[in-house]
């Protein structure tokens, strides 16, 4: 009776050996498709992360193109943010002067860096750099500098001069849009290229409106410039960067 029993114990070995076997590489498997899966969850977000900064630039860089050509009726006006409906949760605004691009760029840089104190820091240094920079430039102290901007800034408001091709305004064009890996609901991105525009092309006037503006102002009219204007620029919270 042993002598038969022998091969029954043997067979249920083996048996019990193969469904261990079976469920170890189930959970090869599933370990493989999991890491596969992840990948390409990454490899998916990676790429429309650089999407929605391409189509930001891009956004932005024609904005700016229409800003300087003049292509629109009447003055943009500065700080307003207008929806894109043609591409979901993106947005953009003009913004326009010296010391208003200036505070826009401080609270992009304040909500890229959010609760980090030491990139907080780093912005902020890198705009009193920047700050510095011009001032110097200019054979002005940072505090004469800032105070500079403020008044030409008045005085162009109080002055209501006709605009001009050779009189040129600091603007910003800065694009929003939504954050992937937000820490919060509607957290947004953000991208900013700066230029200096002409007031003529700001103001979306023909130069022979702005001669007539000028004529009823009693102004003589400024001699043809270039136009539109030079040197944009990029940043963002990266951006926003920036």
């Amino acid at each position: 009776m042993a002598a038969r029993q022998m091969p029954v114990r043997v067979e249920r070995a083996e048996a019990g050996f193969t469904l261990l076997e079976a469920l170890v590489a189930l959970m090869i498997v599933a370990m493989v498709v999991l890491q596969f899966l992840g990948i390409r969850t990454s490899a998916l977000i990676d790429a429309t992360k650089a999407r929605n900064w391409r189509l930001a630039r891009e956004i932005a860089e024609e904005r700016l193109s229409e800003l300087q050509a003049g292509a629109h009726e009447t003055p943009p006006k500065s700080g307003d943010e207008v929806r894109l409906e043609k591409y979901d949760g993106f947005s953009y605004k003009i913004v326009i002067g010296e010391s208003s691009v200036t505070q826009e760029e401080s609270a992009l840089a304040d909500s890229a860096a959010g609760e980090d104190a030491q990139q907080g820091e780093k912005l902020d240094w890198q705009r009193d750099r920047e700050q510095y920079r011009k001032a110097s430039q200019q054979g002005l102290s940072y505090a004469e500098y800032q105070d500079k901007i403020i008044e030409d800034e008045e005085k162009r408001r109080l002055e209501d001069k006709a605009p001009s091709e050779t009189e040129f305004e600091e603007i910003a064009i800065v694009v929003f849009f939504p954050k992937l890996d937000a820490k919060y609901p509607d957290e947004k991105e953000s991208l900013m290229i700066k230029s200096r525009v002409s007031t003529l092309a700001i103001s979306g006037l023909t130069p022979e409106q702005a001669a007539s503006v000028a004529a009823s102002k009693g102004e003589t009219p400024a001699a043809s410039g270039s136009g539109a204007g030079a040197g944009a620029g990029a940043g963002g919270n990266n951006g926003g960067a920036k």
